[in-house]
């Protein structure tokens, strides 16, 4: 093991807390002193924070955030300025808090990434509802890397209890036709079907494999997780009171609204953060401004009790897990079982 990753390891299991924080502290402060520059890995990107779900675990019907498509001069300030930084490759997330499949210009965003990036790895969910045959049709050849379809169930009943709003069947058949053209058209973009699983469908994870397993890349379960305070984990009953983790994320990856705003990890649904808009910026001023660099020191230090939406987090605060893509695996499992 090498000494960053023991470092890693010693850090984020709270061996020697004491010793550990006081020496990450110290060492974030030098290197804040020094202004070192942070570059993010990964982009999300919310195209569209439209959805035309209400899944039982998702925050979107409790977010208060003004909903929109993100404008074309926005998007294209993004990509442009993404030349300056995406070094070898740029992972890009076309989505967030939305359905991306609902947005308007999907496609021709896609067509400007990779015509104006090196080697971008773009990849997006999608809960299939709407990938009719033209649709599928313009996935495969649009030229992203991978996606997901997250579906949460092997059943009718089981799915549409927790895809609210959703038809399993059309779903399903629409997913199978996907894999069709697929297969027809000798595609070679990774496939990741994806269950959240609960007590409401972990009896279906079987039945998952069977269905999927032959014809994804990868057949990925995690654990339901907490949305901040949704209460919907199956892995954190109870909130700790002392940060039990280190989180990677305001390090590595950038997550920008439909409207511009700078958002900090994934779970922050509700720009809880406040880290500014880039268009008054750049993206790399706003991903090295000094509110995101004093959330970088807190984390550093394993101490995020007076950071929003972090003292809310029960990755940190918890026993939830990160999120897994599992490229190289055919069985992905992120906190589950």
């Amino acid at each position: 093991m090498s000494l960053y990753r023991l470092k890693n390891w010693i850090r984020t299991r709270n061996i020697l807390r004491g010793p550990i924080k006081g020496y990450y502290y110290l060492k974030y402060i030098r290197k804040y002193k020094r202004k070192e520059v942070h570059i993010p890995k990964r982009l999300y990107i919310e195209t569209t924070s439209f959805c035309n779900a209400k899944c039982k675990m998702c925050p979107h019907g409790k977010m208060k955030r003004e909903r929109g498509h993100m404008s074309w001069d926005l998007f294209k300030k993004i990509i442009d300025e993404s030349k300056s930084f995406e070094g070898e490759g740029l992972e890009i997330i076309l989505h967030k808090d939305g359905e991306p499949l609902l947005d308007p210009l999907l496609f021709q965003r896609i067509e400007y990434i990779r015509q104006n990036l090196h080697r971008p790895r773009i990849h997006f969910n999608s809960n299939a509802m709407l990938l009719n045959e033209d649709k599928a049709r313009q996935v495969l050849s649009s030229g992203i890397h991978s996606i997901t379809f997250s579906v949460d169930g092997a059943s009718r009943e089981t799915y549409e209890k927790i895809r609210v709003g959703l038809k399993y069947d059309i779903v399903k058949r629409n997913i199978e036709e996907f894999f069709e053209l697929k297969r027809d058209n000798l595609n070679r973009i990774r496939v990741i079907m994806q269950m959240v699983v609960c007590e409401d469908n972990k009896h279906e994870i079987e039945e998952y494999k069977r269905l999927w397993s032959k014809k994804a890349d990868v057949t990925y379960f995690k654990a339901m997780h907490n949305f901040l305070d949704m209460e919907t984990s199956i892995k954190t009953k109870k909130f700790k009171e002392r940060q039990l983790k280190f989180c990677e994320q305001p390090y590595n990856f950038m997550l920008i609204y439909w409207n511009g705003d700078v958002g900090l990890c994934c779970w922050d649904y509700d720009n809880l953060a406040n880290l500014g808009n880039i268009r008054e910026n750049s993206l790399i001023n706003s991903y090295n401004n000094h509110k995101f660099r004093m959330i970088r020191g807190a984390m550093s230090a394993m101490d995020c009790a007076e950071i929003s939406p972090c003292n809310r987090c029960t990755v940190i605060y918890g026993k939830d897990a990160y999120l897994c893509f599992g490229w190289e695996r055919k069985f992905c499992s992120s906190g589950y079982p």
